[in-house]
C-alpha cells in the first residue's frame, strides 16, 4: 500500500533513448516529425527539478503536450466527491478507539488537522495526505504541474492521455475494508515508509525504470489493483499518446513508473513501431 501510494503522488541529466532515460524521442510508423515521452514524479522536492535545459527545451519546441490527465481542468466538485466514502461511512466507526486516536495524534502532527475533519475521505486518500506530508515541499507546483503551466504559459495545445475517472476507478478496485486494513497497518511503519520512499525517489534521480517498477508493483496490494493501476492505464496512455502524437509534435509527462517493463508505456509503443 505505501509503495503504491507513492504513484498516486506518482532529471539530473538527460541520456536521450538509452534504457536508463527519462526523456524518450518517439518516432517512427508514419509519424512526420518526432515527438517525446518523459518521466515524471508528482512532487515539490526540489532534487526532481534538477533538470537538465533539454527538458524545457524540447517541451517549448513541441506543438502539445499531455499529462496522465489535465490536473487544471478537474471539475472541483468532481474532485472532492471522489475523494469521499458513501454517506453515513466514518472513519471512527470502522477503526477501533486505539487506531482512531493513533490515526489522530498523527493527522495533528503530519497534516496539521484533526483526523474528525478527514472522517469521511477514503483510507487510501488519508493515507495519501499522510505520506505527502511527509514528503518535501520546496517548490510550489509538483513537477508534473510545473511543466503543464510551462505549457500553458508558451500556447500550448494540452490534453489528458486519460480521463481522472481512470484513476479514481483502480482506486475504488481496493474495497474500502481493504483500505482500512491497509491504513490501520501503515500507521505502525511510518519510518519503514520513509525508507521505501528514500529508495523510490533514488532510482528516479538514477533514471532506474525498472527499480522504480519493482517498488511500485506492491505485493501486498490486492492484484486487481495492480493490474488496474498500472498494466491497464498504461494502454490506455500508449494509445491515447498515439492518437496525439499523429495529429502533433507532443511532448507528454507519466509518471516515471508507468515506463519501465514490458508492459510499460514504451513497450507498447515499441509494439505500435514507434520509439
Amino acid at each position: 500500500m505505501r509503495k503504491t501510494l507513492l504513484l498516486a503522488f506518482l532529471l539530473l541529466g538527460l541520456m536521450l533513448g538509452h534504457s536508463q532515460s527519462l526523456l524518450w524521442k518517439v518516432s517512427g510508423n508514419g509519424l512526420d516529425k518526432p515527438s517525446y515521452l518523459y518521466g515524471s514524479i508528482h512532487i515539490q522536492d526540489n532534487r526532481v527539478f534538477s533538470f537538465d535545459t533539454t527538458v524545457i527545451t524540447t517541451l517549448l519546441s513541441c506543438e502539445a503536450f499531455a499529462m496522465e490527465i489535465l490536473m487544471d481542468e478537474i471539475d472541483p466538485k468532481t474532485l472532492k466527491n471522489s475523494m469521499y466514502m458513501p454517506k453515513g461511512k466514518l472513519l471512527s466507526d470502522m477503526m477501533s478507539t486505539e487506531d482512531f486516536a493513533k490515526l489522530d495524534s498523527i493527522c495533528k502532527k503530519d497534516v496539521g488537522v484533526s483526523a474528525y475533519l478527514m472522517n469521511t475521505m477514503k483510507p487510501f486518500f488519508v493515507s495519501s495526505a499522510i505520506t505527502q506530508s511527509k514528503i518535501a515541499q520546496d517548490q510550489q507546483d509538483a513537477l508534473d504541474i510545473f511543466l503543464l503551466k510551462k505549457a500553458r504559459e508558451a500556447g500550448k495545445l494540452c490534453y489528458g492521455v486519460e480521463k481522472y475517472e481512470t484513476q479514481i476507478a483502480a482506486i475504488d478496485a481496493i474495497s474500502l475494508k481493504e483500505q482500512l486494513k491497509m491504513l490501520s497497518s501503515s500507521l505502525n511503519g511510518t519510518e519503514e515508509e520513509t525508507e521505501q520512499f528514500d529508495d523510490l525517489l533514488n532510482a528516479y534521480l538514477s533514471f532506474n525504470l525498472d527499480t522504480m517498477l519493482i517498488l511500485s508493483n506492491d505485493p501486498s496490494m490486492p492484484k486487481k489493483f495492480n493490474k488496474v493501476f498500472l498494466i491497464d492505464r498504461n494502454v490506455g496512455m500508449a494509445d491515447n499518446f498515439e492518437k496525439i502524437a499523429r495529429e502533433h509534435t507532443l511532448f507528454c509527462v507519466v509518471g516515471a513508473a508507468h515506463l519501465g517493463g514490458t508492459k510499460g508505456v514504451i513497450a507498447l509503443l515499441r509494439k505500435k513501431a514507434l520509439p
